[in-house]
């Protein structure tokens, strides 16, 4: 049996390169995640570089190759590396030698598809002006054969036009790979998420100082992190050069409309990593939605988040309005000639001294004594309910009792809430001591439903607010 080595460094992978063929190692390696490496004469775990060992793969292989009667030598050098940059560098490299050679794929399969369809064409011209085989005629064999060539002929002609379809797709995927990579919003939600990685290992380590060759694994990670931060910050950095718009809260402003996925909405609110957009599942999709459209029965809006890097053009809330009364919906061009005619800034600075300007309403204080909700438990198909006065906090109110409701005879509650007995009989106890229920029912778990009441206004006064 044979003496093998099986090393690991940043720079090369994880590789065996002293096995020979037949010398047993793939039969007993390949079940470990190795795959052959024909290019460099290796066999190895792919992936690898660039990455720390996987040291439970190299363990089981280890094992398996002892257990088979090899001799088993690991070397691990997690310091020999190259920077992320350098990494990143040969990936477009490697990129772009797929790029030629898919497209290589393409040309030979299009060529061999067109010389097989031209093949086809030549035999079929014997048959162009419908020719039939004529059964028991001398030629009868030669036209069955050349119906058969015809038709072999167009399947391989069809096979190799889907080959060549497939290798060009490939091949223009590999040409995109670098456009993909360094793309400023897809590189910016990369950061966030490397960002955050960091950050968990630097509260672990209490933010361990830099190392340019540190020996624990947080350490190296930590390094390779801020490297790999720093890379992607100079792509976002030259890219913002280059013209690249990216958008941040203080390009924003309530009220504005923004364009993500192919259609505008309007801003509720502007948060450091976000905005809140109007959104109604009703409507969508629709060219422009406001808030307006968000606004549903009781005055809550409907709201959805969309991150910074999904927004593609900002247009001003009056902007918009002028553009709709016209009948058009601004593109990405003329909103972002009305975007810099009406900067956020100054929106935000007029919108803060209205808010200055409007008189402030005193706030009113409710009256302790009065409860605020009530809770109603009741269990299916009961006879009976407990009806529960809550104060503001939704405890129950010590100046209110408990009360009993019970069904009338010979009748069961059998959908708690949803029994229209119990509801009349509820809203029957509320009037008969001077309250009225306010809102819709809402569940708590354990605790039965919940809804707001008031008291109930004498005849000609208007009805007070609901009460939260």
């Amino acid at each position: 049996m044979a003496t093998i080595t099986i090393t690991h460094s940043r720079l090369e992978g994880t590789l065996i390169t002293d096995s020979v063929r037949g010398d047993g190692v793939w039969e007993v390696v390949k079940n470990h995640g190795f795959r052959p490496f024909p290019s460099i004469g290796a066999l190895g775990i792919p992936r690898s570089r660039d990455n720390e060992a996987d040291t439970w793969r190299i363990k089981n292989a280890t094992r398996a190759l002892e257990a088979a009667g090899h001799t088993v030598n690991v070397e691990i050098d997690e310091g020999t590396r190259r920077t992320f940059a350098e990494a990143e560098a040969d990936r477009v490299e490697r990129a772009e030698g797929r790029t030629e050679r898919y497209e290589g794929y393409a040309d030979n399969a299009a060529s061999s598809s067109n010389a097989r369809r031209a093949r086809a064409d030549d035999i079929s011209r014997r048959f162009e002006f419908g020719q039939p085989i004529l059964v028991g005629h001398h030629s009868e064999g030669k036209a069955r054969r050349d119906a058969a060539r015809i038709d072999t002929n167009m399947r391989k002609s069809f096979e190799d036009a889907d080959r060549a379809s497939h290798w060009q797709h490939r091949a223009d995927a590999a040409a995109a790979y670098e456009q993909h990579r360094n793309d400023p919003y897809r590189t910016l939600r990369r950061l966030e998420n490397l960002r955050a990685g960091l950050r968990v290992i630097e509260r672990r380590n209490g933010g361990a100082a830099d190392d340019e060759q540190p020996t624990d694994r947080d350490g190296r990670i930590m390094r390779d992190l801020r490297e790999e931060i720093t890379h992607w910050e100079e792509v976002v950095a030259k890219a913002e050069a280059n013209g690249v718009k990216i958008w941040r809260p203080d390009d924003f402003a309530p009220g504005d409309f923004v364009r993500t996925t192919s259609s505008w909405y309007q801003v509720a609110r502007v948060n450091p990593k976000s905005l809140s957009i109007a959104w109604n599942l009703r409507l969508a999709p629709k060219q422009v939605m406001s808030l307006e459209d968000a606004t549903f029965d009781g005055g809550r809006v409907g709201t959805f988040t969309v991150d910074y890097t999904n927004v593609r053009a900002r247009c001003p809330e009056k902007a918009m309005a002028a553009f709709l009364a016209d009948g058009k919906v601004p593109g990405t061009k003329s909103a972002g000639e009305a975007s810099a005619q009406a900067p956020a800034e100054d929106i935000r600075r007029a919108q803060v001294e209205a808010k200055k300007a409007r008189p402030k309403t005193p706030k009113k204080r409710s009256d302790p004594k009065i409860p605020k909700r009530v809770q109603i438990e009741c269990e299916l198909s009961a006879s009976e309910a407990t009806l529960t006065w809550l104060n503001g906090n939704s405890q129950p109110h010590p100046g209110h009792k408990p009360e009993t409701i019970t069904a009338p005879e010979g009748e069961k509650y059998h959908r708690a809430t949803w029994s229209r007995n119990l509801m009349k009989q509820v809203d029957e106890l509320l009037a008969d001591r001077g309250y009225e229920r306010t809102g819709k029912w809402k569940h708590r778990r354990g605790r039965g439903e919940v809804a707001a009441i008031v008291p109930a206004p004498a005849k000609g006064e208007p009805k007070q607010e609901e009460m939260s």
